[in-house]
């Protein structure tokens, strides 16, 4: 009876390569795609998306000073117990998949679109407020930018800024 489970397993496999099915989408599945990692970045070497931001502080005198550019994804430190207990690093990676989701977004969008209407831009916008917010709080404005890097194995050889976003009042 398992022969027949086999067989039967390998024609679904067989037809699921030769028939090719229409790329799934809505609403509620694209809400649902922040469970599931971006494998997209396993298909070429190049360049990688990395998030910076900065904070905006009213001074004294009244007038807007802004921060240095803060680059939002340092490497973590490893260390041996990191093998089994990491939920900073795990933070970590799921923070990335979103950025990663957010170039893909921007990657895929047409030209002149508005990114502010993807739901990766607004994940991203609030995820940047609450770290700027930890940073310094009492800034009333922030902003961000996407750029991608490439890196070697000692430096960075050349950044793309692919995105800046407008500079943002805090509410």
């Amino acid at each position: 009876m398992s022969v027949y489970w086999v067989i039967g397993y390998f024609l679904v496999l067989v037809l699921t390569l030769i028939y090719k099915t229409p790329i799934v989408s809505g609403p509620w599945l694209f809400l649902l795609r922040s469970f599931f990692p971006n494998w997209k970045f396993f298909h070429a070497v190049g360049y990688v998306p990395h998030l910076y931001a900065r904070a905006g502080i009213v001074n004294a005198t009244g007038q807007l000073v802004w921060t240095d550019w803060v680059h939002l994804y340092p490497r973590a430190e490893q260390k041996f117990w990191h093998l089994f207990h990491n939920p900073k690093t795990n933070l970590g990676l799921a923070q990335q998949n979103l950025i990663d989701h957010f170039w893909s977004d921007l990657n895929d969008a047409p030209e002149g679109c508005d990114p502010r209407s993807f739901v990766s831009y607004q994940m991203v916008a609030h995820f940047v407020a609450g770290v700027l917010h930890n940073l310094y709080p009492e800034h009333t404005h922030n902003q961000f930018e996407l750029r991608m890097l490439l890196d070697n194995s000692a430096e960075t050889t050349h950044t793309h800024v692919m995105m800046t976003s407008p500079e943002e009042v805090r509410t």
